[in-house]
């Protein structure tokens, strides 16, 4: 599957930053959410400091996962069980008008101990 990429892009210093963050949420999540469950393939594809369609997850899903491929109505429905106190991430979501005139939601999922740190305790930036 062929995805169109979108204008949306991440600041080097903060994808470094996130980067890092990520690989430090690993060491601390990793054994919770296992890619076996649905809920864990969206963790593992939408952390990090790339901004990604529902269609760019769910291609990046069959891409690493191709025995699970799993639905956009599906990964929207795990994105918006995200939450800190579950599992450390906080989703974030932009949007942006397309060439044809529609309007498309970019997620990312990012350790709320980094955007504490960047933003304080204020997480308006969190969707």
């Amino acid at each position: 599957m062929i995805v169109k990429p979108h204008p949306i892009k991440t600041p080097i210093k903060e994808h470094n930053a996130i980067k890092e963050a990520i690989a430090s949420w690993h060491k601390t999540y990793e054994d919770r959410f296992r890619v076996s469950s649905q809920f864990g393939r969206v963790l593992n594809v939408a952390s990090g400091p790339a901004w990604k369609t529902l269609r760019q997850i769910e291609a990046d899903i069959a891409f690493f996962f191709p025995e699970t491929p799993d639905t956009q109505a599906a990964i929207s429905a795990r994105l918006r069980e995200v939450s800190p106190s579950l599992c450390g991430l906080v989703k974030q979501r932009r949007q942006y008008t397309s060439d044809s005139g529609k309007q498309v939601h970019v997620y990312r999922l990012v350790p709320a101990a980094w955007l504490a740190l960047t933003h304080g305790n204020h997480l308006e930036k969190a969707a």
